[in-house]
């Protein structure tokens, strides 16, 4: 395990140091008081006990980000990584990247397999440390896939209770916080791990229209305990009228608005009129079946999505010391920029 890392970890539970022993079962990290924390391939493990919703969501990340085939799409890549840049202010990765190596030391909150890190992170990366810290064993496929990057760690833990505590210049969190029991204090639980005066960039979920809120909370109800091969396959369906709905390439006139259903008034595919307002039913045709099927499920079969209002976000920001500099609101969710008091 890298030297810097250890120098900086603390217990998630207490902020109390934490010491490199080793027992009959290899090499552990231990507090003062008793606690222990395995070091398993090379990452410290900290998730003992999630509750049981947080233990579903985690099984449903682990299972996605397993299937390398989705998590190394270069499809999805050219789809998703300017559209991510954007969202954040940048022109393009490129200077996305450049701000990244520009900092000293970064903590990627909820790095699941590295998807998105992947996208700057490479052999030429010349930045500080960067530091993965995933509640799934997702982090192990993101060690397999960034970890020969210089200056690259990983943990695996909850975002809710970080074994971090004000060492960071820099946290990015890309759609993890809605993820967890608490948007909120996924959030104030990442800001602790932020120096005074460091910067963090996040990404959660937007409320949508409301018939489409009942209809994301009706399906996901309807999924959610069954086991990720068969909540997969329960999406097929779904994610095939996505298909046929987007293949008729017709539009829609909305003559005026219509505020009951949160729908404004103009032209509209009649597929992203029914995504948008009625039920997800992804479909881009620049990506396989596949990668589409598996975009539906991130979104419907975790057991925490929380939606989210911009002003919630920026009084959340607020309560918890935060200079806000960016908040960028789409269709989709809120990214925000923001600096520690």
């Amino acid at each position: 395990m890298d030297e810097r890392l250890l120098e900086i970890l603390v217990d998630p539970r207490t902020k109390q140091p934490l010491h490199l022993r080793e027992n009959g079962k290899g090499a552990v990290l231990e507090s003062d008081d008793g606690s222990s924390y395995l070091i398993r391939n090379g990452i410290p493990r900290f998730v003992v006990d999630l509750e049981a919703g947080q233990a579903q969501t985690e099984e449903s990340f682990g299972f996605k980000w397993q299937w390398r085939e989705f998590s190394d799409s270069p499809r999805l890549k050219e789809q998703f990584g300017e559209w991510v840049a954007k969202r954040y202010g940048f022109s393009d990765l490129s200077e996305m990247r450049s701000f990244f190596e520009g900092r000293e030391r970064i903590l990627d909150a909820g790095c699941g397999a590295g998807y998105t890190s992947s996208m700057w992170l490479d052999d030429s990366w010349r930045g500080g440390e960067w530091i993965g810290a995933d509640v799934s064993e997702a982090v192990d496929v993101a060690q397999a896939r960034l970890g020969s990057v210089p200056g690259t760690s990983f943990v695996q833990a909850d975002v809710l209770e970080l074994p971090f505590e004000g060492v960071f210049d820099t946290v990015f969190s890309e759609g993890v916080f809605h993820h967890t029991p608490s948007t909120r204090a996924a959030l104030a639980s990442a800001v602790g791990a932020l120096r005074p005066g460091g910067e963090i960039l996040f990404y959660v979920y937007r409320r949508k229209s409301p018939i489409r809120e009942f209809t994301d909370d009706y399906v996901r109800q309807a999924i959610v305990d069954l086991e990720p091969e068969q909540a997969l396959a329960s999406l097929r369906p779904l994610t095939s009228l996505g298909q046929a709905l987007a293949e008729l390439e017709v539009e829609v006139e909305v003559p005026e608005d219509i505020p009951v259903l949160g729908i404004e008034a103009g032209r509209f595919d009649v597929q992203r009129l029914i995504y948008w307002h009625f039920a997800k039913m992804f479909w881009n045709p620049a990506l396989s079946f596949d990668e589409n099927l598996h975009i539906n499920f991130d979104w419907y079969h975790p057991r925490y999505a929380h939606r989210h209002e911009p002003e919630e976000v920026r009084g959340w920001c607020e309560e918890l010391g935060l200079n806000v500099s960016r908040l960028h609101v789409d269709e989709a969710g809120i990214t925000v920029r923001a600096s520690k008091a």
